[in-house]
């Protein structure tokens, strides 16, 4: 019996301690932002994203390991894969392109500015000069300072580490005003004799980052955050509870006074309800009848929120309106207008306050228009507005200036306030459609390209954009397949000469697309549509990796064909992994570094110079040889310039268009020139057409050129021909 119970208890120590050798080890970071993730006072991390992710962590089997840092720190460790995990972290396509987030957002955060109490800051205008303290790399910092942009505004703004020292400035008077995100505010204003303003900032979508080689953990944190919200006695509504809502959460009523409140309520309803049948007794039927058409009449054809004309009224009027635009000859305008990233306020504080913010607009929106035009709310945040009578097309122009005026001022309910836009499509009679659905939907496609021009403005349409719309679409699946397939792509070669013996020094790759049904099509009618479909990763690493191929292959035949230069767009450059792709590709073609040349934009690199400045370093160190491509467009600093790692000047064929006859491209062709020769770099020209431009680029000291002046780009076996035959000529 006593063996038994021994090698029993030998079994459960050997499965505890495999069990604990086989617990998953996560690094997590742990940064202050009390209440949702800290360390407390004893010296261990707590808070809602502490407490969520031992629950997981629990179920999951893992074992914890955190590390407290400061958040600029943090996002650096998290991005470099010194930790594994980062609660707590806003999402923002910046971030994405560095470290995994999650697909559930775990909490939605508005940011608030705070002031010392006795003081006041009643709208972003009055920030102007004043001092604002916010956290270094914050989203908060970034959104508002956007927002300030865009009035014109300039505070002085003092980057800190953490909301505590946020509120540390405001209270000691160091700074006017400070921007902390709504939680922490709550919790600690108090604290620090600190008092909210009126100024909300938009939210941010909160939830958990992963290091770049952690996205599974991700993916598991998802699966239990999707089934706890869905539940309401799950640990997350638990936790929420605990650590939020005592924050706000209402005063409770005694039970005994709440039913003697319903009761009484009730007894007044019984009694307003006995009066109103006396009321309808004394009525003649004729008027009871009357009142009940009139408001079955207004239900059918109004908003029940903001009592303008609903989508039946809408088009009714408008129908009424073309029939009579057609018998006088005059012009009709139907503007759409969408509320931009409405669903925020819906989301962060509920439709409530949703729905007052859309009843205030409609009041300002509703007294913007004539008299004889009509304005009707067609569902959500969306309006229109039908404009009769008019001479000429310009004249919606007054109507949209009036309508955008109403976002002028920020929309307060409450004590929160609302900065808002809006984007307005505008479709004319007759010349955009002769009917109402047709105008209707023809603004609502010129709503959308104004979006997608930056929102807060409008688009007229034109008949190209549902036509463009559709070919641009099945452009880009053409484009996908095409990629998937690894089939009509190709890349051709054009020589680049030099100048001073007239032998070819190397080829610039440059990729062509033989569409099966619009045939061979040059870089500009689809680079564009890769770039915003995000394709253009994919179809770069596809270009570089061919050319690579490709020159070594004529390396090992013997082929002296110098380098190959492979174009870098603007969204591979912001790509953290573009190191690690031409990396990769030099070490699967076998291709030397010094074999490849990348062209770098200008206008790309000054997008976001230090970013470009630390990526283009890289690649320097990796031996590849670096060239700024369409130089003379980018309006780059000098200063700047002396700072890149770059062996080449490419001059933009634009300014060697005419150069032959304009003085000002001459000008600009030898300024260059001598910029290049002070900076030691090399000098290339595109676009070469005639012995004229080569004859004065030579003359100026320009050391290479390319252009169909020398040869078009040429597929890979006639590129060789064309090398092996200037060679035999200049021999």
């Amino acid at each position: 019996m006593t063996v038994s119970l021994v090698r029993t208890a030998m079994a459960a120590l050997l499965a505890l301690v495999q069990t604990g050798w086989s617990a998953q080890v996560i690094n997590v970071g742990v940064y202050q932002n009390e209440p949702k993730v800290f360390v407390n006072e004893q010296g261990r991390p707590d808070g809602f994203f502490v407490d969520l992710l031992d629950e997981i962590a629990k179920a999951e089997g893992w074992s914890l390991n955190y590390f407290p840092c400061e958040w600029p720190v943090c996002l650096k460790n998290l991005e470099e894969g010194k930790i594994d995990l980062l609660p707590d972290v806003a999402y923002s396509k910046e971030r994405a392109l560095r470290f995994h987030f999650g697909h559930e957002v775990v909490l939605s955060s508005w940011s608030v500015v705070y002031v010392r109490e006795g003081n006041t800051i009643p709208s972003l205008k009055e920030l102007a000069g004043k001092n604002l303290a916010v956290v270094k790399g914050s989203i908060q910092f970034k959104e508002i300072r956007e927002q300030l942009k865009q009035l014109g505004i300039e505070p002085v703004f003092h980057e800190v580490n953490s909301f505590a020292e946020v509120f540390r400035l405001v209270k000691s008077g160091w700074v006017d005003a400070g921007l902390v995100n709504t939680f922490f505010g709550r919790k600690h204003a108090h604290e620090y004799q600190l008092t909210k303003t009126n100024i909300l900032v938009r939210p941010s979508l909160l939830g958990y980052a992963a290091a770049p080689d952690q996205k599974p953990l991700l993916d598991t944190i998802d699966r239990y955050l999707e089934a706890h919200k869905n539940d309401k006695r799950s640990p997350y509504h638990q936790l929420y509870d605990r650590w939020f809502a005592p924050l706000e959460a209402p005063t409770r009523l005694p039970s005994w006074l709440t039913w003697l409140l319903v009761a009484g309520g009730a007894i007044a309803l019984l009694l307003a309800a006995v009066v109103l049948v006396f009321h309808l007794l004394i009525k003649r039927k004729t008027a009871e009848l009357s009142e009940k058409a009139a408001k079955l009449e207004h239900m059918a054809n109004h908003d029940p929120l903001t009592s303008l004309p609903n989508r039946k009224l809408f088009f009714d009027r408008l129908r009424h309106s073309l029939r009579r635009a057609e018998r006088e000859g005059k012009l009709l305008a139907v503007l759409y207008i969408d509320l931009d990233q409405f669903k925020q306020i819906n989301d962060s504080f509920g439709h409530a306050i949703g729905d007052e913010v859309l009843k205030e607009l409609a009041v300002r929106l509703e007294k913007q228009i004539r008299d004889e035009d009509t304005i009707a709310r067609l569902g959500g945040d969306e309006f229109a507005v039908v404009m009769e009578s008019l001479k000429e097309a310009e004249s919606t122009m007054h109507c949209v200036q009036r309508l955008n005026s109403v976002f002028d001022e920020p929309v307060t309910v409450q004590d929160l306030s609302f900065v808002l836009s809006a984007s307005i499509g505008i479709s004319l009679y007759p010349q955009d459609g002769t009917d109402a659905h047709t105008l209707l939907r023809n603004a609502d496609t010129a709503m959308f390209k104004a979006k997608e021009a930056g929102r807060g403005t409008f688009q007229f349409y034109v008949e190209d954009m549902t036509r463009n719309a559709v070919e641009r679409a099945r452009l880009e699946a053409d484009l996908r397949d095409a990629l998937e397939r690894n089939e009509q792509l190709e890349v051709h070669y054009q020589p680049q000469i030099g100048l001073r013996d007239g032998r070819i020094v190397g080829f610039e790759a440059l990729l062509r697309w033989q569409h099966p049904e619009l045939g061979m099509l040059p870089p500009n009618q689809f680079i564009p549509l890769a770039e915003d479909s995000g394709l253009i990763l994919p179809l770069g690493e596809w270009v570089l990796r061919t050319a690579c191929r490709q020159v070594t292959q004529w390396q090992a035949e013997g082929i002296e064909a110098g380098f190959v230069a492979v174009n870098i767009s603007a969204r591979q450059l912001a790509d953290y992994s573009l190191l690690d792709v031409v990396s990769k590709v030099l070490r699967e073609t076998g291709c030397r570094p010094e074999w490849l040349e990348l062209e770098l934009t200008e206008s790309s690199i000054m997008t976001n110079i230090q970013k470009a400045v630390s990526v283009m370093n890289g690649l320097r160190e990796l031996g590849v040889q670096l060239a700024i491509d369409d130089f003379g467009t980018g309006y780059s600093s000098l200063a700047y310039l002396r700072k890149l790692p770059i062996a080449k000047l490419k001059i933009d064929q634009s300014f060697i268009e005419n150069v032959s006859e304009d003085g000002d491209d001459v000008a600009i062709v030898r300024a260059v020139t001598a910029l290049g020769k002070t900076l030691n770099l090399k000098v290339i020209a595109e676009g070469v057409e005639t012995g004229e431009q080569e004859a004065l680029l030579r003359t100026e000291g320009c050391d290479d050129v390319q252009g169909f002046y020398y040869s078009r780009a040429l597929p890979a076996a006639e590129a060789i021909v064309f090398l092996q035959r200037q060679e035999r000529a200049s021999n």
